[in-house]
């Protein structure tokens, strides 16, 4: 599979401990030949051994039953899936995840590819650097959860107070938690920490505007800021799930509960609140469009893709205004 992109240096692209996520790679560990990972796709795992070379990489599975390549030729990228048994043929999809998360973030991984900087410059950095006075570690987590949990932790801080959040999703460090600042008009700053990225949020978020008023769910989804305040009512996460297709079978439900899905990729995000099987109310964000209650629902139900359910269950919460029953 071929994908045009228009960057002048692709090296940084070649280092797979830092940027494995591209190829679907995981517990990367450098060895003297090369690499040796986790390669995730279809709910699997396969152990394979990375070489980097000079403009391309070979994936093969320990066990030789299938290899990919992805080599880098002028403004192309060609990723080439082999698999040496039929049974191994399922896992094409790979080229087609592989090119897309290269389509869609080498151009900003190349962009912030800095030089070395000595301990001298560091040190000056840090007396720049805004201290946060709490940290969240969201390493290791996929949207829609550095989301989740961002919207949760600059809602409750005090205002100005400077939250920091660590992050090593793509997706998160590049559309998600810059949405969350816009949302909230923080100011924040990013470091990039090599494998993983620092956000420091400060927020002029005024006391005493916390409550959120629950008797017209419908109106909440189409805010911004209230739908953010739906996560400190239900900020309890009683189960989650990964599905490569959206059912309708996802969002039936005992109780009231908060359902919120996204691929892996944050190409939509849907929130949706139920009560049992009932509909409460809706909201599809995917990229500019905002589609609500029924006709959020019904867009992604048939949905395939790999994607993050989960589901939130509510505590008690001083919040609160009004019952979800009405």
């Amino acid at each position: 599979m071929i994908t045009k992109i228009s960057i002048q240096d692709f090296s940084p692209l070649l280092d797979v401990e830092k940027y494995g996520r591209l190829y679907m790679l995981k517990d990367v560990k450098k060895l003297d030949f090369g690499y040796r990972a986790k390669l995730s796709i279809l709910k699997k795992e396969f152990n394979v051994l990375v070489k980097a070379k000079s403009s391309s990489l070979e994936i093969m599975e320990e066990g030789g039953k299938f290899v990919i390549t992805v080599s880098f030729k002028g403004n192309e990228v060609v990723v080439e899936f082999t698999a040496i048994s039929p049974l191994y043929a399922l896992l094409t999809p790979v080229e087609f995840k592989i090119s897309k998360n290269i389509e869609t973030y080498a151009k900003d991984i190349c962009s912030r590819a800095t030089r070395q900087v000595s301990k001298k410059d560091l040190a000056i950095l840090e007396v720049f650097r805004t201290v946060p006075s709490k940290t969240l570690d969201l390493r290791g987590t996929v949207c829609p959860v550095p989301e989740i949990e961002a919207k949760k932790a600059i809602l409750s801080s005090r205002p100005f107070e400077p939250i920091e959040v660590l992050v090593d999703h793509p997706a998160a460090i590049l559309y998600t938690l810059p949405e969350v600042a816009r949302v909230f008009n923080c100011r924040y700053e990013v470091r990039n920490m090599g494998d993983y990225a620092s956000f420091v949020f400060i927020c002029g978020r005024k006391e005493g505007n916390l409550k959120l008023d629950l008797s017209d769910v419908k109106n909440v989804m189409r805010s911004e800021g209230e739908i953010a305040r739906l996560y400190l009512y239900f900020d309890k996460v009683v189960k989650e799930v990964k599905v490569d297709k959206i059912t309708s079978e996802l969002f039936e439900v005992e109780g009231t509960k908060l359902i919120v899905a996204s691929p892996e990729g944050r190409e939509w995000l849907l929130t949706s609140l139920f009560e049992g099987p009932r509909l409460l109310g809706a909201r599809l964000d995917y990229g500019n469009v905002k589609l609500f209650d029924e006709d959020a629902l019904n867009s992604v139900i048939g949905y395939e893709g790999l994607t993050n359910v989960y589901y939130l269950g509510a505590l008690s919460n001083p919040f609160l205004t009004n019952s979800l029953y009405f």
